[in-house]
């Protein structure tokens, strides 16, 4: 459900464009637009113009909301800033019922013990095992694996989303035999708000990219 959201001074902003995401933040705030530090991403400007339409995430204080809007314009104030229409409205990333996004790749995980943390696990600590994702959301994943586990088990994941490359802990919480492997309902554990927002940004991104690959009807 949409909620009445602001830009606020100083909050961060994504912007993706062309399957990237450029990171800025709010510099300026009128009654007509807002004005955005220029979008960069490892050094990379991204020049946008007027009329261009933009898709984004903003982080506000209760939470991140994602919005499209357009560019109106450019303004020099102390740094070159980029304005951009306030968006008719923000649409929220639940956390209460996080979005399952279909993701297939291979992960590496171990089961550890659950009063580990990620910075006391080392490569050589335990034995890895190769899964395969099938969905991924802030919250948690499933994988596919032959080898045997559960109910109650806690492993370390690397979540290979996208060019990065996120380690996760979660709990098994449910699993299915299917055709000799282990289907894995994962919820995570000890997730800090950096890496959950993480996390988000990058299922927005595949989100994206699906539902531009997606054949229109008609």
């Amino acid at each position: 459900m949409a909620e009445t959201i602001k830009f606020l001074l100083n909050h961060r902003v994504e912007i993706m464009m062309d399957d990237t995401t450029y990171l800025s933040n709010i510099q300026d705030v009128e009654e007509e637009y807002a004005g955005i530090s220029i979008p960069v991403r490892d050094g990379t400007y991204l020049p946008l113009k007027k009329g261009e339409k933009v898709e984004g995430i903003y982080y506000a204080k209760r939470g991140l909301y994602k919005f499209n809007t357009v560019v109106v314009g450019r303004k020099i104030d102390r740094i070159m800033m980029i304005l951009l229409a306030h968006p008719k409205k923000f649409i929220k990333f639940q956390r209460r019922n996080y979005v399952r996004v279909p993701v297939s790749s291979d992960t590496c995980c171990a089961l550890i013990d659950k009063k580990l943390s990620l910075k006391n696990i080392t490569d050589n600590q335990f034995d890895f095992f190769n899964a395969v994702s099938l969905d991924i959301s802030a919250g948690g994943m499933r994988i596919s694996t032959d080898r045997d586990i559960n109910v109650g088990d806690v492993i370390v994941a690397t979540l290979p989303i996208k060019d990065e490359v996120i380690n996760v802990k979660g709990k098994i919480i449910r699993v299915e035999r299917v055709e000799n492997r282990n289907i894995c309902g994962v919820s995570f554990l000890d997730m800090d708000k950096k890496t959950v927002e993480k996390i988000i940004s990058l299922l927005f991104r595949i989100m994206r990219d699906q539902r531009k690959n997606t054949p229109r009807e008609g």
